[in-house]
């Protein structure tokens, strides 16, 4: 993708686009709990005491690690995921249980009980319907096939359905925030203020920049993620990203940083490799 493909990919992102929705949730507090409120009203949440945008838990950098758009915890200890899903590639049933996985080994500390183990939630928010039944909310449970009965694992899904026609069920709150992700239609006060976040967004020349610098790197991670394991491979990764992020204006300082950080290579395997391209 180049800089102009970059251009018009920033001026189209609104709150669906993933970047820009975990920067207005993850920044805005009282935003993030007013989403969790109205999609778990059940659970009574009055306080967040951790927020995060793109969390990244990695056990080396050797496996593969998970980015959260937004990881949050309540004054409960309860840990929460929450996604924005723009395409359906078929695979959200195998990400709920890899995002879920991620999420549980963290709610149990070494020498805990397991009865002291935290609640987890991934959430979802699709701009299609996952469930198929026109539905705005669905939610999944482990059960026994032969009787039914449920299964209380402390591990909870939640799939919204922003392409939602029939909203029985749910509060007018959660249909204003489902119509808002599908439409942009603002006719509630928090989808006012997401709308306003947005907007004061998109107005930040650094903010452009990052979101561009961004959108490259993950081009690059899903191009290293095809040639992992392989020198060359790696490489000609690091060689393309060097030469993007020079282009851009950067400094080698600067570019050394952001393709390690983005990569997962040492520092000093980067800095060799862009003296090989620009110190003759």
């Amino acid at each position: 993708m180049n800089r102009e493909e970059l251009e018009k990919k920033w001026e189209k992102a609104g709150f669906k686009d993933s970047v820009i929705f975990a920067w207005v949730v993850s920044e805005n507090k009282d935003i993030c709990l007013e989403i969790l409120q109205i999609i778990l009203p059940e659970l009574n949440i009055t306080r967040i005491v951790e927020i995060r945008s793109e969390d990244t838990r990695k056990d080396s950098r050797v496996l593969r690690g998970v980015r959260f758009d937004v990881y949050v915890e309540d004054d409960k200890g309860r840990m929460y995921d929450i996604e924005m899903q723009v395409n359906n590639n078929h695979d959200l049933g195998k990400r709920l249980s890899y995002y879920q996985s991620n999420l549980v080994r963290q709610s149990l500390t070494e020498g805990q009980s397991f009865l002291e183990k935290v609640d987890t939630y991934v959430i979802f928010i699709c701009d299609y319907d996952f469930g198929g039944s026109g539905l705005p909310r669905y939610t999944t449970k482990l059960t026994l096939d032969e009787n039914g009965k449920t299964i209380d694992t402390g591990e909870h899904n939640v799939i919204l359905n922003a392409k939602a026609k029939d909203f029985v069920g749910v509060s007018e709150k959660l249909k204003a925030f489902l119509e808002y992700v599908n439409s942009s239609l603002v006719t509630s006060d928090l989808t006012q203020r997401i709308e306003t976040s947005v907007k004061n967004l998109k107005k930040s020349v650094e903010r452009k920049g990052s979101y561009m610098t961004y959108e490259q790197e993950m081009l690059t991670r899903e191009y290293y993620a095809r040639k992992e394991g392989r020198e060359e491979g790696k490489k000609n990764l690091l060689e393309n990203f060097i030469k993007k992020l020079s282009k851009q204006g950067y400094d080698k300082e600067k570019v050394v940083e952001n393709v390690a950080d983005s990569t997962g290579v040492p520092k000093d395997e980067v800095s060799k490799v862009y003296d090989e391209i620009f110190v003759k």
